[in-house]
């Protein structure tokens, strides 16, 4: 027994031998291969596999207002391994001051496209030079993409701006995208609803019963109060932004669906020439300036709004240096020259894309244009005695149109402004002691009233207080049209609180409110005293990386990449009632080029490895 025992084992001892021999791998050597190979393709995937991920604490700026996105992206990032600490700002000028400063590591920021044009979308926060390029992004393959952008036509500019968003998004990732708004209109049923629009103008808002419109003050709401000028090119926020785009005429507007108009505009008629880098606009004669009295009432100046007064304009909005504190000016750095053409042979001669002369263009549906003048005395339209200014750009840009319809493109009383302006010294400007036209200061009822505003909008600002702005309609606007501005009064109230300002649209001391919270879209819904209406939003919110070298992700593009495949969209559209739409970038809401985030599972730590290799 003993021996057989013996055999046996001696048998097994050789068929291992032999199995082994031939390379023939039992289980364990099978899931030890198979478990060397995932290794090394991970290895291939991801070379900083073995690299250990040590502590990340970031600091995260944010609005008091967006307090729920912001837990998400807390609780993200915390989930993630990084350590969040809060920073609420409790409004629009405290946050803009912090993210100028640097003093934080991922803000949360939106920012809104009021002309529709995907120039406005980037410029000011890509280009190293932008007015609200905040963030201290600085890279010259970025600049050169939008400034070659700026310069195409649309059939040409969408693969460019591709190619911008992606740098800008995903391969240096100087900020990633969180969600595009959803507008939602509330009104109180007093309001004719086929009035309320996405691209809201005050004019055309009108009651239900239209026998109020003279009698009955509309009641609107703003959630921002932080105001500091009433000078068109010297504000860039949104507080001032929807008051400015009343308070004085464009050469152009935006329709309900932003496409451009001469509606509402000093414009009857434009026409591009062919070469698309002069644009005419023949301009109407019934619009003036309208002021204020010492006792704050409203009075029609006599003062015409003329070419005088759009050269003059549009001059001192696309020079950087016209004005201390000077906002919008990057808007306009396309536009080479704004003059009045004095040559009627001029329209005869040139053409436009479609073969017909630009006079032709121009004169459609007015009194054929027998002169072009270059003084206001000389206007007289029904002559057949037209001013006709021409913008000529340095580069083909149809986008100009639009951005004459910012309220940075705003036309300003010349000699009014011009003499108000006389005795500061522009390059030596002090805040503290200076007045220049527009001080919002002037407008605040008491101690320091003093309007001296002259405006050539639809509406004028008589008074504000911490509560609220009140508005009456201009006397001097569009005469020839007696409905141009609906509704005569209107008073403009300050509700940093979004539930707050629902709560007095339900209880009917507001009429209208922009915007109220994405939660509670469904409690205007069911309220029988109430209408909502949605539309997609021209914001688009972004987490913004902190690029002014002060920050653990100034320096380090795989520690933003870190931060941006952490977030999750869906968890943030659930915290808004679901009202939010996904985006790639700033351009969302005018263009889509077809760029899509390509994080997926385990880039998060993938990324931080990548950090942390480097960092050592």
């Amino acid at each position: 027994m003993k021996k057989r025992k013996l055999v046996s084992l001696l048998l097994c001892g050789a068929m291992a031998v032999s199995m082994t021999g031939c390379n023939v791998q039992t289980k364990s050597d099978t899931t030890k291969a198979a478990a060397e190979s995932q290794t090394a393709a991970n290895q291939e995937a991801d070379p900083n596999a073995g690299v250990e991920i040590g502590e990340v604490k970031l600091r995260l700026l944010y609005q008091s207002s967006n307090e729920n996105v912001a837990n998400v992206i807390r609780d993200e990032l915390t989930k993630a391994g990084m350590t969040v600490e809060m920073n609420a700002a409790s409004d629009g000028a405290t946050f803009k001051e912090q993210e100028k400063n640097g003093n934080f590591d991922i803000a949360l920021t939106g920012w809104a496209n009021p002309i529709g044009t995907p120039d406005y979308g980037c410029r000011g926060i890509w280009l190293s030079t932008g007015d609200s390029n905040v963030t201290g992004i600085n890279d010259p393959a970025l600049d050169e993409l939008v400034i070659q952008a700026s310069g195409e036509t649309e059939d040409k500019y969408i693969e460019t701006y591709g190619k911008a968003e992606k740098l800008a998004i995903e391969e240096q990732c100087y900020m990633t995208p969180l969600y595009q708004n959803l507008n939602a209109r509330a009104f109180s049923n007093v309001l004719n609803p086929d009035s309320i629009v996405n691209n809201q103008r005050w004019e055309d808002i009108d009651y239900a019963d239209t026998t109020q419109r003279d009698t009955r003050t509309l009641v609107i709401t703003q959630t921002g109060s932080s105001i500091t000028t009433w000078d068109p090119i010297r504000a860039d926020d949104q507080s001032s932004g929807y008051t400015l785009d009343e308070l004085y005429i464009h050469l152009v507007t935006l329709a309900p669906d932003w496409s451009v108009t001469t509606d509402s505009s000093l414009s009857y008629n434009y026409a591009i020439s062919e070469d698309n880098k002069s644009y005419y606009f023949v301009l109407r004669d019934d619009c003036g300036f309208a002021r204020v009295d010492k006792d704050g009432n409203v009075y029609d100046s006599g003062v015409k709004v003329a070419g005088e007064d759009v050269v003059y304009s549009l001059n001192r909005a696309k020079d950087k240096n016209s004005i201390p504190m000077h906002q919008t000016y990057s808007m306009y750095e396309n536009l080479d020259t704004v003059e009045l053409v004095t040559d009627l042979s001029e329209l005869e001669s040139i053409k436009t894309a479609d073969g017909k002369t630009v006079k032709e263009i121009l004169e459609n549906g007015i009194t054929p244009i027998s002169n072009v003048v270059a003084g206001r005395d000389e206007v007289d339209n029904e002559a057949g005695n037209y001013q006709v200014v021409r913008c000529n750009t340095s580069v083909p840009f149809p986008q100009i149109l639009n951005c004459l319809t910012f309220h940075g493109a705003g036309i300003v009383d010349s000699e009014w402004v011009e003499n108000m302006n006389k005795d500061v010294d522009i390059a030596n400007y002090d805040a503290t002691k200076d007045r220049l036209y527009g001080d919002s200061v002037t407008t605040v009822e008491g101690a320091s009233y003093d309007n001296q505003l002259s405006v050539s909008g639809n509406y004028v600002l008589t008074s504000m207080n911490d509560y609220q702005m009140n508005f009456v309609a201009n006397p001097a606007i569009r005469t020839k049209d007696p409905e141009c501005t609906l509704i005569k009064t209107l008073t403009n109230k300050f509700i940093a609180d979004q539930e707050t300002a629902l709560s007095a649209l339900r209880s009917g001391d507001v009429d209208y409110c922009y915007n109220i919270p994405q939660t509670k879209y469904d409690v205007a819904e069911s309220d029988p005293n109430l209408s909502l209406k949605k539309f997609s939003g021209i914001r688009v919110f972004m987490l913004a990386f902190n690029m002014h070298g002060n920050s653990i992700v100034s320096d380090s593009a795989d520690l933003r990449k870190a931060v941006a495949s952490a977030i999750n969209f869906e968890d943030i559209k659930a915290v808004l009632g679901g009202n939010a739409l996904e985006c790639y970038s700033p351009l969302a809401t005018c263009l889509d080029p077809g760029n899509k985030l390509p994080y997926q599972p385990g880039d998060t730590e993938k990324y931080l490895r990548a950090y942390f290799a480097n960092k050592k």
